[in-house]
């Protein structure tokens, strides 16, 4: 993780960049005197050098004999450039210049730079010059570090890419002196500073006797320090100093802030394009712009955070910061949707209207801009009609209606419901999606329904008395044996019964008909 900060050596009090953070460097404890081997840093390659930052590249490598003892691996850059010195004290020392206070640890890390954090790191700033406890001199000008201790993945080789920002521009950084000559490669920062601080002395009483500079005035120097390098740690604790692998980095020069493209001169046509987020800002807040269709460079350099660019607002071009205070924007990928973007800073005096927004790269080419509205926020989204129209539609069955009119009408809700879960949906999205969601509902037919053929109703059980059965059976199950010869005796006395009654029936007539002839018998013997 890229990670800045600010450091304070034990003789050279400075703000510092470190990826990693703010902590006081001590000198290591447990100080590895073994021999190093391999173990080595290439000649680091400066590029994309702008007006505020550039990118380092080295190549590294670790000794077979030591890799295994390896417990963690921490590459940096040391920065320092110092234009003044107040000399104290004439300096005494002597020695091996050899020794870094480059710790690798505490910090402040990048997303949590403030405005005033990145002046108080990067910015000029005087700080006193130490030899043990008695200053010897006031430097001014800039000191800080950067380093990462995430980057190294336990190979014995590789190549390590570090941006460094918080540089000036057209400002000149690299080496001064002759320490680079001799027979060491590294020269601590502290040790420059010191030397610079004796030469100033001595100009100040060219005769070299006085060892009180105390009355010598603010003398323009130019001390320069720039090294990359890595700090090991072993297993057993003890650690390879950064001073014992770093190398200088040739000297190069920073660009001049590049101006503002005018407004008319904007091409009509970029290959990127810029979506500032709502298409809304709010003065003195910070806008997010999403960045589309950068190219396969650009996207490879905001992946490696490397990837900065300028920024400004129109109708009066005005630069825009990065939310740290940065003067320019850094393009990173969104993690949460894997878009790029960057963060910019909308000016707090900045008229509400309609403005544009840029970003130049290092050579002032413009990458892209898009229109935004700043202040007079729009009124809220109101999506109840379309809620409420979702929530009745879904109601709604598909086997009740036509095939051909439910097909529109099913994509006119999943749009509908698409639009009310969109956070950033405006009230014409939203409106139009409750227009075209009634419009489609208005268009469902009604499918045919075919008539079902009648139910004939069932016979009456037991009989045709509809008398339930005494135990509760089913119509259709099928009856017992026993109640089976119990129905066949009962119909028999039935039929019985109703054979008798027709037997009585015609001999009462029969014997009414022999009455009757008895009768008409007597009565005729009678006549004679």
């Amino acid at each position: 993780m890229r990670r800045f900060g600010k450091a304070v050596a034990a003789l050279a009090v400075a703000a510092c960049t470190l990826f990693g953070g703010v902590a006081t460097a001590n000198a290591d404890e447990n100080y590895y005197e073994g021999d190093l081997g391999s173990t080595k840093v290439g000649t680091p390659a400066v590029s994309d050098v702008g007006a505020h930052t550039a990118n380092v590249s080295f190549d590294y490598q670790i000794d077979p004999s030591i890799l295994p003892k390896v417990q963690s691996v921490c590459f940096a850059v040391e920065v320092m450039r110092v234009t003044s010195i107040k000399p104290i004290n004439l300096p005494q020392f002597g020695g091996t210049p050899s020794y870094s206070w480059t710790s690798c640890s505490g910090g402040t890390s990048g997303g949590d730079l403030t405005s005033g954090s990145y002046q108080s790191i990067f910015g000029t700033k005087t700080w006193p010059v130490k030899l043990g406890e008695d200053v010897q001199s006031y430097a001014t000008g800039q000191m800080f570090q950067s380093y990462d201790t995430d980057m190294w993945n336990h190979a014995a080789s590789g190549t390590v890419q570090m941006p460094v920002i918080g540089l000036q521009s057209n400002t000149t950084y690299g080496n001064t002196g002759d320490f680079t000559a001799d027979d060491y490669d590294y020269t601590a920062t502290w040790w420059k500073l010191l030397a610079g601080s004796q030469g100033v002395c001595k100009l100040a009483d060219p005769t070299g006797a006085s060892l009180a500079c105390s009355n010598a005035y603010d003398q323009p120097v130019d001390v320069r320090s720039l090294y990359a390098g890595m700090r090991i740690v072993l297993k057993d604790g003890s650690a390879i100093n950064f001073g014992q692998t770093a190398k200088p980095i040739s000297d190069f020069t920073t660009k001049a802030e590049s101006t503002a493209t005018p407004e008319e001169a904007l091409p009509s046509k970029t290959d990127a394009k810029l979506d500032v987020a709502n298409g809304h800002a709010e003065p003195g807040q910070t806008a997010r712009v999403y960045v589309d269709n950068l190219k396969a460079e650009a996207k490879a350099k905001a992946d490696a955070n490397s990837l900065f660019w300028y920024a400004y607002i129109y109708s009066e071009p005005q630069a825009l910061t990065g939310p740290n205070g940065s003067p320019f924007v850094q393009v990173q990928k969104e993690a949460s949707t894997g878009k790029y973007y960057f963060d910019a800073v909308i000016p707090a005096g900045l008229p509400a209207g309609e403005h544009k927004i840029s970003v130049q790269d290092e050579n002032g080419t413009v990458q892209a801009w898009t229109p935004v509205t700043v202040g007079d926020a729009p009124a809220p989204v109101d999506k109840s009609k379309l809620t409420a129209a979702v929530d009745a539609a879904g109601k709604l069955a598909e086997k009740d209606y036509t095939a051909d009119s439910w097909t529109p009408f099913a994509k006119a809700l999943a749009d509908a419901k698409a639009v009310a879960a969109k956070q950033d949906a405006s009230q014409a999205d939203v409106d139009a999606a409750v227009k075209a969601l009634a419009d489609a509902q208005a268009g469902l037919k009604k499918a045919e329904t075919v008539p079902s053929k009648p139910v004939e109703p069932s016979k009456p059980d037991n009989g045709g008395n509809n008398k339930p059965s005494n135990n509760n059976k089913p119509a259709d199950d099928k009856p017992a044996a026993d109640d089976k010869k119990s129905e066949s005796k009962n119909d028999e006395q039935s039929d019985l019964a109703k054979t008798g009654a027709s037997v009585i029936g015609v001999a009462g007539i029969l014997a009414l008909l022999v009455v009757l002839a008895a009768g008409l018998l007597v009565a005729g013997k009678a006549r004679r």
